[in-house]
């Protein structure tokens, strides 16, 4: 049985960001477009990313207000071997978004997804299936630093805003 879920999100802002002293991944063409604040554009990844060498970490911000006063949430993910890491969180929070259609040419992640691969990958009008997302989510403005990582090398990322408001339904 599928419930509706008790809140709305939508893409409030996105920035790439480069690494210290290369940048591996890239995000600067990736946007928010439209009515609907779909995503739209493409990433790149330079080179196969493997376990051993490549982590991701996520650092989570809350503005309850909307107000861009933002603290630190404690649902941080910490540096983490990165197959690993889109194995629970990119298949929770993006992947059910991408299964239909021509959305990504980025290949469906599963437990045999390692290394992730080298490419220039495109999103067309991705909202956000929020089916699989927590119950339980704080309202307002919420940034996601999402820093890649290349043997504790910062090596690019990008800084996702959403706006998570009550559904009116």
């Amino acid at each position: 049985m599928q419930c509706e879920k008790s809140y709305v999100v939508t893409n409030e802002q996105l920035d790439a960001f480069e690494g210290d002293s290369e940048s591996l991944v890239t995000f600067e063409n990736l946007r928010t477009i439209g009515e609907d604040r779909a995503l739209n554009g493409s990433f790149s990844f330079m080179g196969d990313m493997d376990n051993d060498r490549f982590k991701v970490s996520v650092e989570l911000y809350s503005s309850p207000k909307m107000d861009g006063d933002y603290k630190r949430i404690v649902f941080d993910v910490p540096p983490t071997s990165i197959c690993d890491c889109f194995k629970k969180f990119y298949v929770q929070f993006v992947q059910p978004s991408v299964q239909e259609g021509d959305i990504t040419n980025f290949p469906l992640v599963d437990e045999d997804s390692c290394p992730i691969p080298k490419g220039e990958f495109f999103m067309k009008k991705l909202v956000f299936n929020i089916q699989d997302w927590p119950d339980q989510v704080p309202r307002g403005l919420v940034k996601a630093i999402i820093t890649f990582w290349k043997e504790g090398k910062n090596v690019g990322g990008l800084i996702v805003v959403v706006r998570i408001e009550d559904s009116s339904n």
